[in-house]
C-alpha cells in the first residue's frame, strides 16, 4: 500500500518507521520542516525500549501532500483541534478509494472525519506506546507500554466497510515490521481506557505545570484527580462501556505508587501550555462533558477543568509578569 502518516512528529514517526518495516511505501508529510528534511536526507532514527538505536529509511518527507500525490491510506496524528485545517491544506493526499485512520488523542475525532470523508473510509484507533522528538530526524520511545499487550488498537468507523482488506493489510504490516497491533473490536473501550489516563493527568497538571505522580502525591490533588476519575467511568458505564469506578481508580493510585520519587513525567499538555500552544483539551475533559451531557450523566469537575483550560490558553499573552 501507498501511505501517508499526515502528522509526523514523534508519534507518526514511530508508526510511520515500523509500516516502512513491514514492507509498505510511507511518506511523512509535517509542517516541521527540519524534522522532514533530516528523515529525507538520512531516514528516521529510534531509540526504543530494550532495543539498540536504528535508523529506518522512508520513501519521501516532506511539508505539502502535493509531493506525495493520492494515498491508499492516510493516518492521521495531528493534534485533534487541527484536524480539519490540515487535511484541507493536504487535499492531493485523497482519492475516491483513500482510507483515513485516526490515531489521534481522545474522543471525537472520528466524528471530525466522518464531516470530511465517507463512513465507510474512516478507521479510528489509539496507540498505548510512546515517543519523543529528541531532534530532528530523532526519536526516543517504546512500542508499547509494560502493562499493555499492543502498542495500537484499531477499528473501521463502519464495520462492514468494503475496505476491510486495507485494515487488515495494516494490521498485518505493523506486526510484521516489530509494532504490536491489533485490529479489533475491543478499540472503542480501549480508547475509553486511555481517555481515564488522558483526562486525570493533562489539563490539571498542564493547569498547574506539574508532573501527573507530583500532582498525585498531594493529598488535595488527589482528591481532584478522584472525582475527575469517577466521572469518566459514569459516563463509559452509561455508554455501554464497562468501567469499574473503584477498580480503576485503585489501579491508579497503585501505578503512581511503584513510580520512583524524583522521577518526574510530563505530558504532552504540559509542554503545550508551558510553550503557550493550543491544547487538546476539547477531546479529552471536553468530550467528556459532552458525552456526559448526551447522556444526562453530570460532570462538574471535568467542567471546571474544561474551562480553566480553555481560558488559559486564550489568556497566555496576559499572564502576570508579561505586561
Amino acid at each position: 500500500m501507498k501511505i501517508a502518516v499526515l502528522g509526523a512528529g514523534a508519534m507518526g514517526s514511530l508508526v510511520g518507521a515500523h509500516l516502512k518495516k513491514g514492507g509498505q511505501q510511507v511518506f511523512f508529510v509535517d509542517p516541521y520542516e527540519a524534522h522532514m528534511k533530516a528523515v529525507q536526507e538520512k531516514g528516521i532514527t529510534m531509540d526504543l525500549e530494550g532495543r539498540e538505536e536504528e535508523t529506518v529509511r522512508i520513501d519521501a518527507a516532506v511539508t505539502k501532500g502535493w509531493e506525495v500525490g493520492c494515498c491508499d491510506l492516510v493516518i492521521l496524528l495531528v493534534k485533534g483541534m487541527n484536524t480539519e485545517r490540515i487535511i484541507l491544506e493536504n487535499p492531493e493526499l485523497f482519492g475516491d478509494h483513500t482510507v483515513v485512520i485516526s490515531l489521534q488523542n481522545g474522543i471525537g475525532n472520528a466524528d471530525t472525519l466522518a464531516r470530511i470523508f465517507p463512513r465507510d473510509h474512516i478507521g479510528y484507533g489509539v496507540l498505548k506506546s510512546s515517543a519523543t522528538l529528541t531532534e530532528p530526524g530523532k526519536i526516543k520511545g517504546r512500542v508499547k507500554f509494560p502493562y499493555s499487550s499492543k502498542g495500537v488498537w484499531f477499528s473501521p468507523l463502519e464495520k462492514n466497510t468494503r475496505y476491510a482488506y486495507v485494515f487488515h493489510e495494516l494490521e498485518k504490516a505493523l506486526n510484521q515490521g516489530g509494532f504490536p497491533a491489533a485490529l479489533s473490536e475491543e478499540t472503542e473501550k480501549i480508547l475509553w481506557d486511555k481517555l481515564y489516563i488522558n483526562v486525570l493527568y493533562n489539563a490539571p497538571c498542564a493547569l498547574l505545570q506539574l508532573a501527573g505522580e507530583d500532582f498525585m502525591r498531594e493529598e488535595d490533588g488527589k482528591k481532584l484527580l478522584k472525582e475527575l476519575a469517577g466521572e469518566v467511568c459514569r459516563v463509559a458505564n452509561a455508554k455501554g462501556i464497562p468501567m469499574d469506578e473503584k477498580e480503576y481508580w485503585e489501579k491508579e493510585c497503585e501505578n503512581i505508587s511503584q513510580v520512583p520519587k524524583g522521577e518526574h513525567h510530563f505530558t504532552s499538555m504540559v509542554l503545550d501550555v508551558f510553550y503557550e500552544r493550543p491544547t487538546e483539551v476539547e477531546f479529552l475533559n471536553g468530550a467528556v462533558c459532552r458525552e456526559g451531557k448526551k447522556l444526562g450523566i453530570s460532570t462538574p469537575y471535568n467542567e471546571a477543568v474544561y474551562y480553566l483550560m480553555k481560558v488559559r490558553q486564550k489568556t497566555y499573552s496576559l499572564i502576570y509578569g508579561k505586561q
